[in-house]
């Protein structure tokens, strides 16, 4: 039986992907309208047509009473938000994306590397004088809401970003218990509150700033800007520190990698790409389809709920050799969909990169060795069918 919510699925769903690919590779989930799509070529078809396959949020699963999951129908309205950029679909995505490749420039990203490694710097000088760290608590996590803050003028709201953000990844997740749906619900909220004030009193050459002054010449209205500032803290924050969390757990399980790449650290963003696609930092994301269609050979209805598993398609052996390897050699290594694929492909992507290998730098440069410390709890991700971020991390450290 295929059952995605099963507490092993969510923890390493990696088996039950290859089981997708090889037996259903667009499949039904059972007693849903859920479609579960785990192939390489089907995903990057899907994507390709958003006309077809709309990204609007018309619903959101969550943990139900029963053996399967509840649906509550998605109302922006009730707090104020609407679809925007990766959950919109042209021509008002086109716009939006517009808009927002002129604010992410090149520069603004190369701009904020000196931040960067001066927060990963002073976290590890705590962390290398008592030898240890929780790495995702005080660098993963914190790093890209921190830099994210910084770009939107909102740096001295750190926690509440931070909760803020994790509240909008578990109304997501499909796991939630109602109570949790409830809480979150109300998180973003104020969350949205708080973003139209920060909106209504941008600060000069910030983010929130180019986004204000895009709904005062009209191409935008107030609640799109809005919901733009509530996407970009929260979706950009969760592919760092996942793609951060991953790569160095990975490093722990290979110290020959490790000091390979402290030897080279020219080899780093492609050991990063390799990180990205093998524990892709989104697991999936969900479209609703306009018309009946076909995909992989699958009768889909219209108004059907679509899940992009981007995670398994990472791991399809028919696009990737040895595709559950990490291999740093492996050529064109950035045609993986860890970030997405066609209109949609991630918008932060450039950013997430930056962060993440600047701290693989700031990592490797200022240690001999890391390792999972001894006697830490198992390794678990947060529980989700949407995000794949391990949950805790302690390291020992070794400093140079």
């Amino acid at each position: 039986m295929i059952d995605p919510f099963a507490p092993e699925a969510l923890e390493d769903p990696y088996e039950l992907y290859a089981k997708l690919r090889a037996d259903a590779p667009v499949h039904r989930l059972d007693g849903t309208e859920l479609w579960m799509v785990s192939r390489y070529a089907d995903l990057v078809e899907a994507a390709s047509k958003p006309d077809v396959f709309s990204s609007h949020i018309s619903a959101v699963i969550y943990a139900g009473q029963g053996p399967t999951p509840a649906v509550l129908q998605a109302d922006p309205d009730a707090i104020g938000a609407v679809d925007v950029l990766a959950t919109a679909d042209p021509p008002d995505h086109t716009l939006q994306r517009k808009l927002m490749n002129r604010t992410f420039v090149p520069s603004r990203i190369t701009d904020r590397e000196a931040d960067v490694r001066a927060f990963v710097d002073s976290r590890l000088d705590v962390a290398l004088s008592a030898g240890r760290s929780e790495w995702m608590h005080d660098v993963a996590v914190p790093l890209p809401v921190s830099i994210m803050g910084s770009f939107l003028g909102m740096t001295s709201d750190l926690p509440d970003l931070v909760r803020w953000s994790d509240a909008g990844v578990d109304l997501l997740s499909g796991v939630a218990t109602p109570e949790r749906m409830i809480e979150c619900w109300g998180e973003m909220t104020n969350f949205l509150a708080y973003l139209r004030a920060k909106q209504d009193a941008p600060e000069p050459g910030s983010v929130t700033a180019d986004i204000a002054a895009a709904v005062a010449r009209g191409d935008l209205n107030e609640r799109e800007g809005v919901s733009l500032l509530l996407q970009l803290v929260i979706a950009g924050s969760e592919s760092t520190a996942s793609l951060i969390g991953s790569a160095t757990l990975m490093l722990c399980d290979q110290p020959a990698l490790q000091n390979a790449l402290r030897s080279d650290p020219s080899g780093i963003p492609v050991f990063l790409e390799e990180a990205l696609r093998l524990e892709s930092p989104f697991r999936g994301h969900f479209r609703i389809t306009t018309q009946d269609t076909t995909l992989g050979g699958a009768a889909i209805p219209k108004g059907s709920r679509v899940m992009l598993m981007w995670g398994s398609a990472n791991r399809d052996d028919d696009a990737f050799a040895s595709a559950s390897s990490l291999d740093v050699d492996r050529p064109h290594p950035k045609a993986h969909v860890g970030f997405g694929s066609g209109i949609h492909t991630c918008i932060g992507a450039p950013l997430a990169r930056m962060e993440s290998r600047v701290t693989m730098e700031r990592l490797l440069a200022r240690t001999r060795s890391f390792h999972v410390a001894d006697g830490s709890p198992p390794i678990r991700h947060v529980p989700s069918l949407f995000v794949r971020r391990v949950e805790r991390l302690d390291l020992t450290l070794e400093p140079t």
